[in-house]
């Protein structure tokens, strides 16, 4: 709770609107005795009249400080249903080896991510680039870097993902890694008709995912997030546009 710390510092940060009130406030009451006594003003009194007039300034700021910048919905989605499938799809889902052929090139993204609130972060954009690798018809094999826009950062900071089909399966399997974290991220990834799913560990934060909307030059993607093992969902927890660069 910030309030019994609020001090000096507070003081100053709230400006020259909070000095300017409290001091009207102090100079109102203290050149008028007679109402003051006809009022049956107190010392007490005084003081809460005082602490309200500096609160009333506060709480804006603090308030501001409690809550991060929210913004509307970015990503223009067709609806709010968010990925919405049944992770247990895995069980059953089948792909092919050329399923994400789609993806391979580089591409531009916007990028807005929800908040467990229901709120929405400014969005951002970047950079996301998939090269099938050459393995002479020995397994298909796909790494796509994920990097947002960001000037101060080298090129191969971001996020790596490396997706390779299980022939046994008929599924896609994969990994991701960031490079701040160093942590890996397991998932698997297959096909619904037109779309591609997939689900993705992010420590005890289950993600699924739906690329959909997929023509050659764009897509949409969605994801949902789930911190208690599927019980609950934030819907469109991360929305992407895509829209391709070169091939």
């Amino acid at each position: 709770m910030l309030i019994p710390r609020l001090g000096v510092s507070l003081m100053a940060a709230a400006g020259d609107r909070t000095l300017h009130a409290f001091q009207a406030a102090t100079t109102e009451v203290d050149v008028m005795p007679s109402i003051k006594r006809h009022l049956g003003f107190t010392t007490d009194f005084l003081l809460r009249l005082h602490l309200a007039v500096l609160m009333s300034a506060l709480t804006p700021m603090v308030a501001s400080a409690q809550n991060p910048e929210a913004v509307p919905r970015a990503i223009p989605l067709p609806d709010t249903g968010g990925a919405n499938f049944a992770v247990t799809d895995t069980l059953t889902g089948r792909s092919g080896p050329a399923d994400y052929d789609f993806l391979v090139g580089t591409w531009r993204f916007t990028f807005q991510a929800r908040r467990r609130d229901g709120s929405f972060a400014p969005p951002f954009t970047g950079h996301w680039v998939f090269t099938r690798k050459q393995t002479g018809d020995q397994g298909v094999l796909i790494e796509d870097h994920w990097r947002p826009d960001d000037a101060a950062s080298t090129w191969d900071a971001g996020t790596w993902t490396y997706r390779v089909y299980n022939p046994a399966r008929k599924i896609w399997e994969m990994q991701g890694v960031n490079t701040n974290l160093g942590a890996w991220q397991p998932g698997l990834m297959w096909s619904a008709g037109a779309d591609r799913l997939l689900i993705e560990w992010y420590g005890p934060m289950l993600v699924r995912f739906r690329y959909f909307a997929i023509e050659p030059d764009k897509f949409l993607w969605r994801a949902d997030a789930t911190f208690d093992r599927g019980a609950t969902w934030v819907r469109d927890y991360w929305t992407m546009e895509v829209h391709r660069v070169s091939r």
